[in-house]
């Protein structure tokens, strides 16, 4: 059918060709050794003409789409916008009237997770989901108006090299007052300053002192982990917030980097994990599944594929996830795998049921929309989706933990150290 389709569009473009060639023939033929205006503006429109259809030819057969068909189709779309944009009487502004036009054909879907994002807010997806992004390497909240406070200093980060600290309140930035501001505020003008540096004020136990920190890529750490002594086993314990880009890099060392302690067995918090590439969890499952396990399934309108293993690397320890009601998607895939090809624990309760997969797809603009293509199920063919995984052992959080979040007081991790090491 391919070919067919090509010969079809050759014998089209060839007699196209063919009566410019008589044109120009015909004129050539003449006495006068010039052309006229009017005979150059026919072979000009000619070649416009021929060139339009090779072009648009040429699209729809390497496409599959026939484009001349989709614009007739959007005539409704087009239509509408040039009557507001020609006669409405106040002001408007065109690029919110196509962000409505997209948002609106996405809405109509009626799927949650069909959706479109702006220029500005693709951009701050990107650095989130790709886990890099220029700044200063920490996180602040705004506690009360008037109170921006450091809450996380990264490793190794310009903020943690100019010896900005957890605790600290910015009062300045650049001899700024930030005292009637949010931490959104300061973090859009370092971020949008276009300077090398910046200058923060900070207020450290009533002492005001200003703080210089350089501003460079910073790679946000998705990943942390320590040894949990318990029962005189050493338990690993890792705890992933997103599946970013680069956080199978960052769970491989810490993994490598826990086994070099003798760890007997190991915890995974993914609580409060969101989800992000399919990618990453699969490669992060590639390190503990043996050989062809399957670690999730994928269907569609052309069926099922078991995605398995490909990797000869494993691990032989006790396995064991901590899920929450907000662990969702990848989170979802690693907690099922771990439970269904694996043979690890589950603990905690039943996660948030997010079955479903996207793509994303950037626009001119820089603007995206995200669309849900495929369907997962679990090892087993489950599918989660509106469910959730549930847990092998469930444990609600406690109270204690929900109003003093320490490691003392979390009795869900407790539950998996207990059953690790009896």
């Amino acid at each position: 059918m391919a070919n067919k389709k090509k010969n079809n569009h050759n014998n089209k473009d060839n007699n196209i060709f063919k009566k410019i060639i008589g044109k120009v023939k015909k004129i050539n033929n003449k006495n006068n050794d010039t052309f006229s205006t009017k005979e150059v503006v026919v072979v000009m429109l000619f070649s416009l003409g021929i060139g339009f259809l090779m072009c648009i030819g040429c699209i729809n057969l390497f496409t599959g789409k026939n484009y001349l068909k989709v614009s007739k189709d959007l005539d409704k779309v087009v239509d509408t916008y040039y009557a507001i944009v020609d006669n409405y009487y106040g002001e408007l502004d065109k690029n919110s009237l196509i962000d409505g036009a997209v948002e609106g054909m996405l809405s109509s879907i009626g799927d949650t997770y069909t959706s479109y994002t702006n220029t500005d807010d693709t951009e701050a997806f990107d650095e989130t989901i790709n886990g890099e992004y220029e700044g200063i390497g920490c996180t602040i909240a705004t506690y009360e108006p008037g109170k921006i406070v450091v809450i996380e200093v990264f490793e190794e980060s310009p903020a943690a090299l100019a010896g900005l600290k957890v605790g600290d309140i910015i009062k300045k930035v650049d001899n700024t007052s930030y005292e009637d501001k949010t931490g959104t505020d300061v973090s859009n003008y370092i971020k949008d300053s276009g300077k090398g540096k910046v200058i923060l004020t900070i207020n450290r136990e009533n002492e005001e002192m200003d703080i210089t920190v350089n501003l460079s890529k910073v790679e946000v750490p998705y990943v942390n982990g320590k040894i949990l002594e318990y029962n005189n086993k050493k338990v690993g314990y890792i705890q992933l917030t997103l599946f970013s880009s680069n956080a199978y890099s960052q769970f491989k060392n810490k993994l490598e980097e826990l086994e070099t302690e003798k760890i007997d067995s190991l915890i995974i918090d993914v609580r409060d994990n969101s989800g992000g590439y399919l990618t990453t969890v699969t490669d992060i499952m590639n390190l503990f599944l043996e050989k062809d396990k399957v670690i999730y399934q994928l269907e569609d309108s052309n069926g099922k594929i078991k995605k398995k293993d490909t990797t000869k690397e494993k691990r032989n320890y006790e396995v064991a996830v901590l899920i929450n009601g907000a662990s969702a998607s990848a989170s979802e895939i690693l907690a099922s795998a771990i439970k269904e090809s694996y043979g690890g624990l589950i603990i905690g309760t039943n996660s948030y049921g997010k079955g479903t997969v996207q793509q994303t797809k950037k626009l001119l603009d820089g603007s995206m929309i995200k669309y849900t293509t495929q369907k997962w199920l679990t090892p087993d063919g489950n599918f989660i989706n509106e469910i959730g995984v549930t847990p092998t052992n469930i444990v609600e959080l406690s109270e204690e933990y929900k109003k003093n979040p320490i490691l003392e007081n979390d009795n869900q991790l407790k539950e998996a150290l207990k059953l690790l090491t009896n």
